[in-house]
């Protein structure tokens, strides 16, 4: 009589076995994805003619020390302040209408282009006769009580600091 099989014996593979098991298979993806492999193949021939493939590698073999003056650079209390008041001032802007921020940003990039236009066109000196007739003007009645209004906001604001 035959004796019972008490243990299952795994068959594994020699390292040859798997490699070329491996081969098989890379093998076999690569005929399937060949358009997108092509296409790769193609942005990376691309990027080393360009340079940029070197640049990259060199980037990568020197990442330490990039890390370290990046890091060191983001230290430096001129960059800690400018991501602080980016942070306050994204927060502030959510307070506002974007419609309105627009309207404000474009009316301002017109003003400063008329007053540079002016500038450029006419040197003189402004009367109190002049200075009184332009403030007849309705387009700079509304920039005064603008900023009128803009001051007493300011002003409220500073109040309760």
């Amino acid at each position: 009589m035959a004796k019972p099989i008490t243990t299952i014996r795994k068959q594994e593979m020699t390292e040859k076995e798997k490699r070329k098991k491996t081969i098989e298979e890379l093998k076999a993806l690569l005929s399937e994805k060949e358009p997108a492999v092509s296409e790769i193949l193609n942005i990376l021939q691309e990027l080393h003619e360009s340079g940029i493939l070197e640049a990259i590698y060199a980037m990568l073999k020197a990442k330490e020390d990039i890390a370290k003056i990046l890091i060191e650079q983001a230290n430096r209390k001129p960059v800690t302040t400018l991501v602080n008041n980016l942070m306050e001032l994204s927060g502030v802007l959510t307070k506002i209408d974007p419609g309105i921020t627009t309207k404000f940003l474009q009316s301002t990039a017109l003003g400063i282009t008329e007053a540079y236009e002016q500038l450029q066109t006419n040197g003189k000196k402004i009367t109190l006769f002049e200075l009184l007739s332009i403030l007849r003007d309705p387009d700079v009645n509304r920039a005064i009580r603008f900023i009128i209004s803009l001051l007493k906001g300011i002003g409220k604001g500073l109040k309760e600091v």
